[in-house]
């Protein structure tokens, strides 16, 4: 089947894994009245990445190898997700009425974590003398990013930051902080709702 189609796109890594992901995937419509829909998508023989799609009338549901996702917006909801040509991931993500228990919507980064900490530094780096700012660099390179630290869950972060001092540098007010992205299963499911639209729309393109 033909690969995803978007004017821009804004989760590269994650297109490119889902485009070899379902390079193979067929599509079976098991059911089309108007705005009730349920189309499957799998490759075949095998179970591996296949997923389902449900419309009701302002509703839309996805659920698979990848989890499940529910969304309300309009009444045709594949109006809804073409209507920006992209995956609008943040915009998509306000109209979920409920995510997958496994995948998620939104998880903790560590690569999220590791780029506040350097601009809070940078921010305030000035402040010090080159010589202090360097010694305080150095100290949250050995403490903050050293190869034995757990960065895996806010909680861990936050008890590392609380416990960090250099000269009068310290991290404060850090709670208030996210330090997530959206989960892979969610941007994911975001590319198949869109690519799944796209094979359905040119299905009827071509049909007798």
């Amino acid at each position: 089947m033909s690969g995803l189609d978007t004017r821009v796109d804004y989760h590269p890594e994650v297109s490119k894994r889902f485009s070899r992901d379902v390079e193979t995937h067929q599509m079976s419509v098991l059911h089309d009245d108007g705005l009730y829909r349920h189309l499957r998508f799998s490759k075949p023989n095998t179970g591996i990445g296949w997923f389902s799609i449900i419309t009701t009338p302002g509703q839309l549901t996805i659920f698979g190898d990848m989890g499940t996702y529910v969304f309300s917006r309009l009444t045709d909801m594949f109006e809804f997700f073409t209507g920006n040509g992209y995956v609008n991931a943040g915009y998509w993500g306000e109209k979920l009425q409920a995510v997958d228990t496994h995948g998620g919507y939104r998880e903790h980064s560590e690569d999220t974590y590791r780029s506040w900490v350097i601009q809070h530094f940078w921010d305030r780096r000035e402040q010090y003398e080159p010589e202090v700012a360097a010694e305080i660099w150095a100290d949250i390179r050995d403490s903050l990013f050293d190869d034995y630290g757990d960065r895996t869950t806010k909680v861990a972060c936050m008890e590392t930051l609380d416990r960090f001092r250099s000269h009068d540098f310290r991290y404060r007010d850090t709670w208030d902080n996210d330090w997530t992205e959206y989960s892979y299963h969610y941007l994911w499911c975001c590319h198949a709702i869109l690519w799944a639209i796209q094979q359905y729309n040119a299905s009827k393109l071509v049909a007798p």
